[in-house]
């Protein structure tokens, strides 16, 4: 369009400078047609300037937004990891809850209102338990360790194992270490519902509620031979009547109630109180 418009113009002034040269336009008339025609050529460049300035910044606009989408986009994927982070993290804590709620579903009683132990001590007993963990379970829930006792004493038998015995010493350690000492233990031996048969096996044990005492008994010889006071020792025995699962049918047994549990249990929750009496004074003979 401007091209267009100058031509005329461009035109005008030729053909006037020829009628002024030939005597048919006035000197004015052509002077003014000339700064017309320079007028024109100067808004001409300037629009040419401007639509240049114009395209300039329309492409740096268009990069510009071509940036901002490029951020956008990794925002979106970033947006989205996190999205993805965060609901692998609600399936774990899914799952975690889950197996947390089965595992204290049933807890059964706890004795004399047992309450969580401290921290240091928690945390010495976890590592002591993963550390044994093929004989020993720790319910840190209720202050309590289970060993299995299939793998601490043979059949029929309270004779404790070499690799039993290694493990109780170093439980004795962690319950004789200061953060501790003033806590009681409790040893409860079970047993599956298999009667005693052996003839060997019933001279020392006549019954279940024999073995599992017994076997409660072997344990605390070896807490207190490696140095636990046996003033704070308790010894119990359950028999058949404390199965953690059902013994099979026909009493075939299961090897998950065959157990010794032993509780860590705090100062004050002792099931008898000692009155630390003097021991009487023998009579003198006369």
């Amino acid at each position: 369009m401007m091209k267009a418009s100058r031509f005329p113009l461009v035109l005008l002034v030729g053909v006037l400078a020829a009628f002024t040269a030939a005597g048919c336009v006035p000197q004015a008339e052509y002077e003014k047609a000339l700064a017309a025609n320079s007028r024109a050529q100067a808004n001409l460049e300037d629009a040419r300037q401007k639509t240049a300035e114009a395209a300039r910044a329309r492409r740096q606009l268009e990069l510009d937004i071509l940036a901002l989408k490029d951020t956008l986009a990794q925002r979106d994927q970033a947006l989205n990891r996190l999205q993805q982070a965060m609901r692998e993290a609600e399936t774990r804590f899914a799952a975690l809850k889950a197996r947390y709620d089965a595992d204290t579903a049933d807890l059964g009683p706890v004795p004399m209102g047992l309450v969580a132990l401290p921290a240091e001590l928690d945390t010495a007993l976890r590592a002591w338990a993963d550390a044994h963990s093929d004989m020993v379970e720790y319910d840190r829930a209720r202050g309590m360790v289970k060993f299995k006792t299939d793998l601490v004493f043979a059949k029929g038998s309270d004779d404790v194992s070499a690799e039993g015995a290694a493990s109780l010493k170093a439980f004795a350690g962690i319950v004789n270490a200061i953060n501790a000492s003033s806590f009681n233990i409790y040893i409860a031996g079970h047993t599956d519902d298999i009667p005693i048969a052996q003839p060997e096996t019933l001279r020392r044990h006549p019954t279940n509620w024999y073995l599992s005492v017994h076997r409660a008994v072997s344990v605390k010889e070896v807490l207190s031979g490696a140095g636990v006071d046996e003033g704070r020792l308790g010894v119990l025995g359950f028999s058949q009547y404390h199965p953690v699962v059902a013994n099979a049918a026909g009493n075939k047994g299961n090897a998950m109630n065959r157990r010794v549990e032993i509780w860590i249990v705090p100062p004050d929750r002792f099931l008898t109180a000692s009155t630390q009496a003097p021991a009487p004074q023998a009579a003198e003979k006369p």
